[in-house]
């Protein structure tokens, strides 16, 4: 019989996280950040946003659109849409239309 084992387990809710601007009308939601500066969070950006561009020097970028288009500066992500950037590559992350993104550094 397997014995349950819940230790090391956190969780938090995004209605409880003060968020950062990282960007004018882009916010950031971190859900979870380690020590070696891989975090999990969520951005929020009001239409017609723009990251500044983005380097992925040192981990691969998972992202998941939650709600509204996402755009890399080249391609138009709508909900539901799942996208890796690896090491390597850059962006430019933006939105005309509004969105919601979760972003995974694995």
């Amino acid at each position: 019989m397997t014995k349950l084992n819940y230790e090391g387990i956190t969780s938090i809710n995004l209605d409880n996280i003060i968020p950062t601007e990282v960007a004018p009308g882009v916010s950031q939601y971190i859900l979870w950040e380690n020590e070696n500066n891989k975090i999990s969070a969520v951005y929020k950006f009001e239409k017609n946003s723009k990251f500044p561009i983005d380097f992925h020097e040192i981990y691969d970028e998972h992202i998941y659109v939650l709600s509204g288009t996402f755009n890399d500066g080249k391609t138009d992500y709508k909900k539901g849409s799942y996208i890796v950037n690896p090491k390597g590559t850059v962006h430019h992350p933006q939105s005309k239309e509004g969105c919601t993104v979760l972003v995974v550094y694995p």
